[in-house]
């Protein structure tokens, strides 16, 4: 806004500006490149004066272009930014927007690309998988920009993956692209765990959004949703919306309490009674849900691990999925 005298200037005593300028390295070196100036900066040479450096001046305020300023580096002298002064914002603002966007792309368009075609490749879908795993992904690069955001010292638990826990073994390594995403990302295997140190925020932040585009692009083509899909179209009536309601809490029950066996198996006839009977579509849900039905005992058994364990991570993730998937289908 050319005349407005507070859009001109900066105090460099402000707590966000303190935060995202002045402590970072070369942070007040750029504004004198965008052209604010002041009495701690030493125009002719381009260096701080080191009878009164920024960091002693943390009261002080960069003014943009101001009276005083003789520098030949600044487009303008005058109080109201002149129409080469705009100019000349306008062109750093893009120059510093591409450097910022070169410097905060991804990986992950390319990685996740790569891990969707070699899926197509194989006997066995992994659309889930994929979605699954770009969903963890994402909550791992969110707990790193929280916690750069959080004051005070940052626990090293949001910067870290135990190798060892069922979202590295099962959803991470299910699908080799994302260890490819991890280590782009700056992550290293160390002691049993994956660490990142120093995250550059905002590529972080970048990885998230990209995160974001690549869910939405395969979040209607997973096996949780396609079941639902089914479920909705083959049955008119509050039949789909009440064995949605029962199943969600079954899978609720698991998670509470996964050591307690009675959870893990369902019986049909008290499951159907409950949605008024026998819904095209229910057996397909059960079993993406991840249960083995049996047809001559009548139950819908929680399928394990190859260890023996229970995947509590799958079992959150489709729960989430089915609720996902009705709300979507339910007000589209």
């Amino acid at each position: 806004k050319k005349n407005k005298t507070s859009n001109k200037q900066v105090k460099l005593s402000a707590k966000k500006i303190q935060k995202d300028i002045v402590r970072i390295s070369g942070g007040v070196a750029l504004l004198k490149c965008a052209g604010f100036r002041s009495g701690a900066i030493d125009v002719s040479n381009g260096k701080e004066d080191s009878s009164q450096s920024v960091s002693n001046n943390n009261g002080g305020i960069l003014e943009l272009f101001p009276k005083s300023s003789s520098s030949s580096s600044s487009p303008s002298s005058t109080a109201t930014l002149s129409t080469s002064c705009l100019e000349f914002l306008k062109k750093f603002r893009r120059e510093v927007s591409e450097i910022v966007s070169k410097h905060t792309a991804t990986c992950i368009p390319e990685l996740m690309e790569k891990a969707r075609n070699e899926d197509l490749k194989k006997a066995k879908p992994s659309v889930e998988r994929i979605y699954f795993a770009a969903i963890e992904l994402r909550k791992l690069f969110s707990n790193v920009i929280a916690a750069n955001d959080a004051d005070g010292r940052v626990s090293i638990d949001f910067l870290s993956l135990d190798s060892g826990s069922q979202i590295f073994k099962y959803r991470f390594r299910s699908v080799p692209r994302c260890i490819d995403i991890l280590k782009q990302m700056g992550y290293k295997e160390v002691r049993g765990y994956w660490r990142v140190v120093n995250p550059v925020v905002e590529t972080f932040v970048a990885a998230v959004e990209d995160l974001s585009a690549e869910i939405s692009k395969i979040r209607t083509k997973t096996p949780v949703f396609k079941a639902t899909s089914k479920l909705v179209k083959s049955n008119p009536g509050q039949g789909p919306r009440v064995l949605i309601s029962t199943l969600s809490a079954c899978l609720g029950r698991i998670i509470d309490d996964p050591d307690n066996v009675k959870y893990h198996k369902l019986k049909l006839s008290v499951l159907f009674r409950k949605s008024g009977g026998f819904l095209n579509g229910s057996r397909q849900m059960l079993t993406r849900l991840g249960f083995k039905v049996d047809d001559v005992t009548e139950t819908a058994t929680l399928r394990y691990t190859r260890s023996g364990e229970v995947d509590l991570n799958l079992v959150e993730l489709r729960r989430n999925d089915l609720l996902r998937s009705w709300g979507e289908l339910n007000h589209s």
